[in-house]
């Protein structure tokens, strides 16, 4: 590959994946995550189309360029986590397996990873506060039908991708599955609802989790060295979380203690008396 420098790599890098998953680049895009100026921007743009020529074509209509219909992959890797990665703090793989230089081995998850052609649509919703009218399927409704939602925030959940976003069917906040939606097919105008309005998104919850009372003193302290607990007044090792209450459901299926196991070893941990009391009321019924 042409000779480049480490910061055109890694603002192409950053090009190629806001193309990719938002549809749409400017130089504000640049100027806000990469500190620079509009003109620092415009020049790392224009000399991205120097390597990549048939990649970005300008739209006079949207005063930014999109991604052509001949759009491919030269700095990136395309992968939504990294996508995500940029906007955030938060990297996960999506790879079977992710090897580094210093001989250590990451799983990642199994399942499929969505379509941009779905996502993209998602994030202009998300960023313009917009209705979106989707072909959505689910184990209850194994037919894809349309639902009207008002998307909000995208949410990876250790395994799978969702959006959380009002439901116009439901009348109330859910979270879509993104390799569920079949297609995106109109936006509806501004959305009604949106992230000040998700009580359950908005609302904090405490919980404890300790080891399984059945295994042996020596096993328990184990187990507490795996969760970082530390024993509380009366000598309980516990570990305490807080999270927003619409998140609780995946908390709790990655730290497995949705279910109760019959073996001890098996359960390891439990919900403390006390949390499984207090979190009855956002559990699902």
């Amino acid at each position: 590959m042409e000779d480049i420098t480490h910061q055109q790599r890694q603002a192409f890098k950053r090009i190629e994946l806001i193309a990719q998953w938002e549809g749409r680049l400017n130089t504000h895009h640049l100027t806000e995550s990469l500190g620079i100026t509009r003109q620092s921007a415009s020049k790392l743009i224009n000399e991205y189309k120097a390597f990549c020529q048939d990649n970005l074509a300008y739209s006079n209509q949207q005063k930014c360029y999109e991604p052509t219909d001949t759009f491919s992959l030269r700095f990136s890797s395309g992968l939504l986590d990294d996508y995500i990665a940029i906007n955030s703090d938060v990297v996960d793989a999506h790879l079977s397996e992710i090897p580094t230089q210093a001989g250590i081995l990451r799983l990642g998850s199994g399942h499929s990873t969505p379509a941009a052609s779905v996502v993209r649509p998602i994030i202009q919703a998300i960023k313009n506060r917009q209705r979106l009218d989707i072909g959505y399927a689910s184990i209850t409704s194994p037919d894809f039908e349309e639902r009207i939602i008002s998307p909000h925030t995208l949410i990876h959940d250790g395994h799978r991708w969702h959006t959380r976003a009002w439901c116009e069917k439901n009348n109330d906040f859910r979270d879509f599955v993104l390799t569920r939606i079949r297609d995106v097919f109109n936006r509806e105008g501004p959305a009604e609802q949106g992230r000040e309005q998700d009580t359950g998104w908005n609302t904090w919850v405490d919980f404890s989790i300790e080891p399984d009372p059945r295994l042996k003193p020596a096993l328990r302290s184990i187990v507490a060295l795996d969760y970082g607990m530390q024993p509380n007044a009366d000598g309980t090792l516990q570990r305490h979380y807080r999270v927003r209450a619409a998140l609780l459901i995946y908390w709790l299926q990655q730290l497995r203690v949705d279910r109760y196991r019959e073996r001890p070893e098996a359960q390891q941990i439990i919900l403390s008396p006390h949390s499984q009391r207090e979190l009855e009321l956002w559990l699902p019924r």
